[in-house]
């Protein structure tokens, strides 16, 4: 199993190309065996379990920013950033949260609760960072079947 040797983005970085589809597999049955068994929402996760391995591949989290939209969306990014031994305490009493947090892992820039949040959050990220003259990578990673959420048309309307 691939999965087993991944302990963080790095790991999925060191990967040959024709290994990361393999791992997506594995990702996504790892979410649906715990997912089943603890409960949470399963759907917004397995839609973006390629994703987040290409999110992992491409960039160096945690200097890059990888931002989520919806907190469910993060179980995938949860299982590549170092917690995939814990993921069976999902949304348990002491256990990882069913959302993003950004005192559980370095990798959660953001605590993403609810679709819209993501751009506005990645968008204040990249101002602050060019203002202070870094280099690192914003990304805001959503999916989400509302065209147009009140916070995603603030965010671009921020745009220049």
């Amino acid at each position: 199993m691939i999965l087993e040797s991944i302990h963080s983005p790095q790991d999925v970085r060191a990967l040959p190309p024709e290994q990361l589809q393999p791992l997506a597999d594995e990702v996504r049955q790892r979410l649906i065996d715990v997912v089943s068994q603890t409960g949470g929402h399963i759907g917004a996760g397995l839609g973006v379990v390629e994703l987040t391995v290409a999110l992992c591949a491409a960039f160096d989290s945690p200097r890059d920013k990888i931002v989520w939209d919806v907190g469910h969306q993060g179980y995938p990014w949860k299982i590549l950033t170092g917690r995939n031994d814990r993921l069976a305490t999902l949304r348990q009493r002491g256990g990882l949260s069913g959302f993003l947090r950004r005192d559980e892992s370095e990798h959660d820039q953001f605590g993403a609760g609810h679709a819209g949040t993501a751009l506005s959050a990645a968008f204040g990220m990249a101002a602050a960072r060019d203002l202070k003259g870094d280099t690192f990578e914003v990304v805001a990673a959503f999916r989400t079947r509302r065209s147009i959420t009140p916070a995603i048309r603030d965010a671009t309307s921020s745009w220049s």
